[in-house]
């Protein structure tokens, strides 16, 4: 009788339930990491957007800074102050003053073209 149990066992392939198991983990984990890399790009657009955003700002703020910067620094608003007595300036004076003149170029310090030499030796 202990014959005829173990004939109507339905046996199981470990070899192939093992396979089977790996490659639905190994699914599984392809799976998550979509997700989890999907979600992660999503999430990095958001902060690029974010960041753009907050440059486009940035440079809108320096124009405004460059503007009031030429405004305040032309000659006739720091005339303007000078004469209200806000900016003092005083001359320069000449003894102060360097003056640089380019040296006169010889032709000797020209540079010549080379041509090519290349057949003649």
């Amino acid at each position: 009788m202990n014959r005829s149990r173990r004939k109507n066992w339905n046996t199981v392939n470990a070899a192939s339930l093992a396979r089977w198991i790996v490659l639905t983990g190994f699914l599984a984990l392809m799976g998550l990491s979509y997700v989890y890399l999907t979600l992660q790009l999503y999430h990095l657009g958001d902060r690029k957007k974010a960041l753009e955003t907050e440059l486009a700002n940035l440079r809108m703020q320096n124009e405004v800074a460059s503007a009031q910067i030429a405004a305040l620094t032309s000659r006739s608003a720091l005339q303007r102050r000078l004469k209200e007595g806000y900016l003092k300036m005083i001359p320069i004076a000449e003894r102060n003053i360097v003056r640089l003149t380019l040296p006169a170029r010889n032709q000797e310090d020209t540079v010549q073209p080379v041509s090519n030499q290349r057949g003649a030796r």
